[in-house]
């Protein structure tokens, strides 16, 4: 997954989750189960070219594009 797919992503996930905007950065990073103290860092890393998006990664946006829906449910990434 390219940086450029990742920051698609956020857009598209954003307006299907009903946020009417692309999630933030650290609302995808908690999506993905990132880190509890900036999970907004490492999809900021991804996005800007500094770290490659792992394929397990890669497999949950896709997943998450197709339908399926975070584990903790909408309530788990809003903060």
């Amino acid at each position: 997954m390219t940086p450029t797919e990742l920051q698609n992503a956020r857009k598209v996930l954003g307006e299907m989750w009903g946020f009417g905007r692309a999630l933030h950065r650290s609302e995808m990073g908690r999506a993905c189960g990132l880190g509890p103290r900036d999970p907004g860092q490492m999809i900021r890393k991804y996005e800007e070219g500094k770290a490659s998006v792992s394929p397990p990664m890669a497999i949950l946006v896709r997943l998450y594009l197709k339908g399926i829906m975070p584990p903790d449910g909408l309530e788990g990434i809003r903060r």
